[in-house]
């Protein structure tokens, strides 16, 4: 294992309401090369069966994006993190890797490999794939009442993405004892593109617990080649606390030339289970995206209503690099964030959008609510508190008594006009009355440069230059106050994953 580095109190900042936790050490930056710091199998890294890596593709050794976070409901000061480590310029990272805290992120145990790609096995089904991305966590049940942590991820070949010589699937692990041994994954889907296609590419994977029962539940949308067809939403179940799996199932077929993207699985406090996605055209079959919400109350068998609940149309712009000559950004367009309040059922959505009233050259941060289990939604609400500068990236997650709100985001108003440095922070506001009013912001992070973020690609499948700290970052109620685990920039120039634990009740 290796060992906690010490936080970099420029980068989080020092205030009376934040306590630092850790900063994940880059242990991908030994000389084996390992994402944990643990030797790795020798295929580590390399490409799997026919699939070539796109040229010139690298990775960016050390770097930690896409935080996650999950509380264990029967005591929230247990928590769970994962991120994608070593991430690649084309697509995916080369393992994900995990920790956990028993103190409500306050400190953190060493990371640890997932068996999700063969820099993390070196048998079973994450062997055979060369890396792995989307992360997904939760913490589940078992049949007997012993809590269970679940992981699920990619997994996909080198060069596969939508190709004749791809390979990608899902897999989940199980955890019976709080996240110290895992089980070999199960691939819950595993697609091998053959012949003369279409082909397929499994994507957005995420899971979801329900805290009153042994079921767990887990999404994902499967791309194809075929940009007439219709790319739908697949459903996998579980009954013993996500530990096997049923066969995937389409759960929400959107129609020809179009797309399901980002499954965001939600389970109510009665057991019914709301799914939140995005529908996009990959043709003219509508003007734009829309938030659409679909609903389950027999655990995921039959889903209504059909086609769905529109929450919001969206028409993201995507965030602009201002910097002269700067690259471009990877954020979360398109991507809507979702929880859901444990004692009342009632449903939030975060996302990124453009906006006429501010300036809708960029995007900024809007936030809607459901109280009837998805079918009606309040009027989004915009949220960033300075909308004149672009925001994006949001995180939203309860609190404690049905009304305490929290959400994430990322902005530019740190940036200086005329900088080299993309300069970037992190922000919290919090809600005490259910999303009425918002509290002033705190900061979690920055300034840092974003320019010094890994690269990503911007187009799946292809390799780009654009700036990456994930597609979502981590948020989570500890039980007494917020816990968030996101990535920023380090002053060495490295994207690190950290750790703020907010005290919530002498927030601003």
């Amino acid at each position: 294992m290796c060992p906690m580095k010490s936080s970099l109190a420029n980068v989080i900042a020092g205030t009376t309401v934040l306590i630092l936790t850790t900063l994940v050490a880059a242990c991908g930056s030994s000389a084996s090369g390992a994402g944990t710091g643990m030797a790795p199998p020798s295929s580590c890294g390399t490409a799997i069966g026919n699939a070539a890596a796109v040229p010139p593709e690298t990775y960016t050794r050390g770097s930690q994006v896409q935080a996650q976070l999950a509380a264990n409901p029967a005591n929230r000061q247990q928590l769970f993190g994962l991120w994608e480590q070593d991430r690649w310029n084309a697509i995916g990272a080369r393992i994900i890797e995990t920790f956990s805290s028993s103190d409500g992120g306050l400190s953190w145990s060493p990371p640890s490999a997932l068996p999700f790609s063969n820099c993390g096995a070196s048998t079973g089904p994450g062997a055979g794939y060369d890396r792995a991305s989307d992360p997904s966590i939760v913490v589940g049940t078992d049949p007997s009442g012993n809590r269970t942590v679940v992981t699920s991820a990619l997994a996909f070949s080198a060069g596969g993405f939508l190709a004749a010589t791809g390979t990608s699937a899902v897999l989940a692990s199980c955890s019976h004892d709080l996240g110290h041994t895992w089980q070999t994954p199960v691939a819950v889907i595993a697609d091998t593109n053959q012949g003369a296609g279409p082909y397929h590419f499994d994507d957005r994977d995420a899971l979801a617990a329900d805290p009153n029962s042994s079921a767990v539940y887990l999404a994902w949308d499967q791309l194809s080649s075929d940009n007439s067809a219709s790319m739908p939403t697949l459903l996998a179940r579980s009954s013993d606390g996500g530990c096997t799996w049923s066969s995937p199932a389409i759960i929400y077929s959107p129609g020809a030339a179009s797309q399901t993207f980002n499954n965001q699985m939600l389970v109510l406090p009665n057991g019914h289970v709301v799914d939140i996605f995005t529908q996009l055209p990959t043709a003219a079959s509508f003007a734009v995206n829309q938030l659409v919400a679909i609903r389950s109350v027999d655990k995921g068998v039959t889903w209504t209503p059909n086609p769905g609940v529109v929450i919001a149309a969206i028409a993201p712009v995507g965030t602009a690099n201002p910097v002269s000559g700067g690259p471009p950004i990877r954020d979360s367009a398109n991507l809507g964030q979702t929880a859901v309040d444990p004692l009342t059922g009632h449903l939030a959505v975060v996302w990124q959008d453009s906006s006429p009233a501010s300036n809708s050259n960029f995007d900024g941060i809007f936030f809607s609510q459901s109280i009837d289990e998805g079918l009606t939604w309040s009027a989004p609400v915009q949220v960033n508190s300075v909308a004149t500068v672009a925001a994006f990236e949001p995180s939203v997650q309860y609190g404690a008594n049905g009304r305490n709100i929290a959400i994430t985001y990322y902005d530019f108003r740190d940036y200086v006009a005329g900088s080299d440095a993309l300069s970037t922070g992190l922000w919290l506001r919090t809600s005490a009355d259910g999303g009425l009013t918002w509290s002033a912001d705190t900061r979690l992070a920055g300034p840092f440069d974003l320019n010094l973020a890994p690269p990503a690609d911007l187009v799946p499948g292809t390799t780009g230059n654009a700036r990456f700290l994930g597609d979502q970052q981590g948020l989570a109620w500890n039980g007494s106050n917020w816990t968030a685990l996101f990535s920023a920039v380090a002053p060495t120039g490295t994207a690190g994953t950290f750790g703020a634990r907010i005290n919530w009740k002498n927030a601003p």
